[in-house]
């Protein structure tokens, strides 16, 4: 019987060897799964920070460009007396906006600083965060006035904002810590396009340089959309009035179209400069000048857009052409010829107000001047 058992007792470790082993034999398996799954993970990462990377380059190209176009004042001008005959009530809401922007250089110019710096933070992905945040607040501001005074442009505005939240969003949680004050603000995630250490220290050295270059060109592209400007103050830049005129009043008010006061400019865009017209019935005209010659002016004038008009149908409108000989005379008032005009015109020191009374940091005897 002892001898007929030994076969059992010596078959039990060849019997038992494979289940011992079996779980070194799962392990090639196992680890495999791990590999494949952080494969995975790492190539969903990295298409979602190439997806999240074509939004904010998009979001910095809008950003650069309408701050590139405040910081060289090209989208809304620079205020000047050719636009002083104009009233309140003859504006719309975002003509409004507009000369308030334009009359002010220093909030125009921050403004776009604000914008073109986000769009720069923008690119470089360290300071992506901070680009976001700036442009947010940036958007978010531009949407309301966009409502405040009608302007067009009110769902592209609301749009950008949007993709700036979209940007903000793998720091969101960070800033909610930092704001409600709860919880360890640990590291915040870094953008990483192409998950390789190498090409992440290159990135991390022409990333900055790439977006310097990015931000030049921007910016002097914008810059090349508007013509050169420059200040000419000579005569007749500013506001007149009419003084003396040879032509016979009109019957009725209404029908008449003598002049009663005109605005030159003195902002030079290219070649011309702004103009405003001023007639005896109340109707006002607008265009530009170009000083031909000594003592000479040719004027291209049109009426005001009208609401609902189409702009391509306002911009290809006629226009009427004047030319005009100006002598300036000992007592500075300016005498007007040409185009059947005979006038007299004196300086309108109250006409000119908003653009001759200047800044001061010091109390002056009539402050507070609110009219």
């Amino acid at each position: 019987m002892t001898g007929s058992e030994a076969p059992p007792a010596a078959d039990s470790p060849a019997t038992d060897a494979p289940e011992a082993q079996a779980p070194a034999a799962e392990a090639p398996e196992t680890d495999s799964y791990a590999v494949e799954k952080r494969i995975g993970r790492l190539a969903a990462v990295t298409l979602a920070w190439w997806a999240h990377g074509g939004v904010r380059l998009v979001l910095a190209l809008v950003l650069m460009y309408y701050g590139g176009a405040k910081l060289v004042l090209g989208q809304f001008g620079l205020s000047g007396p050719g636009d002083a005959l104009i009233t309140q009530g003859e504006m719309s809401p975002m003509g409004l906006l507009w000369r308030m922007v334009a009359f002010s250089p220093l909030f125009q110019f921050l403004g776009g600083l604000a914008e073109f710096g986000a769009g720069l933070a923008l690119l470089w992905r360290r300071t992506v965060p901070l680009g976001a945040a700036i442009g947010a607040a940036s958007m978010s501001l531009v949407l309301v006035l966009n409502i405040g005074y009608d302007v067009m442009v009110k769902t592209p505005s609301l749009i950008y904002l949007i993709l700036a939240l979209i940007v903000l969003i793998p720091w969101m949680p960070r800033l909610a810590r930092a704001f409600l004050g709860r919880g360890e603000i640990r590291r915040g995630p870094v953008p990483t396009l192409i998950p390789w250490r190498p090409a992440d220290r290159v990135m991390t050295i022409l990333g900055p340089l790439l977006a310097v270059v990015v931000a030049a060109a921007t910016l002097w592209a914008v810059a090349q959309m508007y013509p050169p400007r420059s200040t000419d103050e000579s005569i007749p830049a500013g506001v007149w009035t009419v003084r003396e005129d040879t032509a016979d009043p009109a019957a009725q008010l209404a029908e008449d179209t003598r002049w009663s006061a005109i605005a030159f400019g003195d902002t030079v865009s290219g070649e011309t400069s702004p103009v405003q017209l001023r007639r005896a019935n109340g109707e006002l005209v607008t265009g530009t000048y170009q000083r031909t010659g000594e003592g000479t002016v040719q004027l291209e004038l049109h009426p005001l857009r009208e609401e609902g008009q189409d702009i391509q149908e306002y911009l290809q409108q006629e226009t009427r052409s004047l030319t005009l000989d100006l002598e300036e005379r000992e007592d500075g008032t300016l005498h007007v010829t040409g185009e059947g005009q005979d006038l007299v015109l004196a300086p309108d020191g109250s006409g000119s107000m908003l653009y001759e009374r200047g800044f001061s940091w010091q109390i002056r005897p009539d402050d507070p001047f609110n009219r």
